[in-house]
């Protein structure tokens, strides 16, 4: 497939590849990861027979954990060049023996077999990434074993409404809210990929009419050390654990989940 011819969100992930990882090795991005792992481990089957899924996997980040915790994993993505970091990756970690990889649009997984995985993990939004999420989550579906869980992030919608204040114009503001997309705010128009967003309400809906149901949904993270005026407080080694104390519990607070810039859902396939 040519460059011109790759969606916008191919594009922009084959550039990008070989700079990822840097792009996100810091003292903020440890803390979420930490957050993550934590909050994947109870979720995760104890058979370690049955493959798993890392769907958007990137550079293989989730793919690695859960192949060193045991599992076979199918890594998925839309951009061949992540594929490519991912696969380099597994090798150096000598673990190609339990892993596949697949460059794939979530929209279509025809090339993965039905009802195979115990468990699929989707961080870094790669499903409101998605032409269409719902869709997505469909496929997704037909490829887990009845029973099995998903545990995928989405951008929070009401998490991005300060960008829209910003810009100070109510009819952005307006289309915004009414949509719930936005778009990757890179210079190059061309890979300017659509974000679907979504309220915590929004996603329940969204997970529950594609067919699963919706076990949880946690805010990540709501404390925003994201932002430049609070990064440095998570280099103080004497207060981080006490800070991801405090994350934790506010992350399960249904009224504290909407200020986060992200929100986690756990959601199961349902049961034949």
């Amino acid at each position: 497939m040519s460059r011109r011819n790759k969606p916008a969100v191919q594009r922009y992930h084959d550039r990008v590849a070989r700079r990822y990882d840097a792009s996100y090795d810091d003292a903020y991005w440890r803390f979420h990861d930490a957050l993550t792992w934590d909050y994947l481990k109870p979720h995760l089957p104890a058979d370690l027979s049955i493959p798993v899924l890392d769907l958007g996997c990137g550079t293989g980040k989730w793919g690695l954990k859960l192949l060193t915790s045991g599992y076979s994993v199918a890594c998925v993505d839309i951009s061949g060049a992540m594929i490519g970091k991912a696969k380099l990756a597994v090798e150096e970690q000598g673990r190609t023996d339990r892993a596949e990889f697949f460059q794939a649009d979530l929209c279509d997984l025809s090339e993965l077999a039905d009802e195979r995985y115990s468990f699929a993990v989707a961080m870094g939004d790669p499903i409101g990434c998605a032409s269409k999420p719902g869709r997505a989550l469909k496929e997704i579906k037909k490829k887990l074993i009845p029973g099995s869980i998903l545990i995928a992030t989405l951008d929070n919608k009401l998490g991005a409404l300060d960008y829209y204040l910003k810009e100070g114009s109510p009819k952005q503001m307006s289309d915004f809210i009414r949509t719930g997309k936005t778009h990757w705010l890179t210079k190059e128009k061309e890979e300017q990929f659509d974000i679907h967003t979504f309220t915590p309400q929004e996603a329940k809906s969204l997970f529950e009419t594609a067919g699963f149901d919706v076990l949880e949904i946690r805010g990540k993270t709501v404390l925003n050390f994201n932002q430049k005026a609070f990064r440095g407080l998570l280099d103080d080694s004497a207060n981080r654990l006490e800070w991801m104390r405090i994350e934790k519990k506010l992350s399960r607070d249904p009224d504290a989940v909407a200020r986060a810039g992200h929100l986690q859902i756990v959601a199961k396939a349902p049961s034949r």
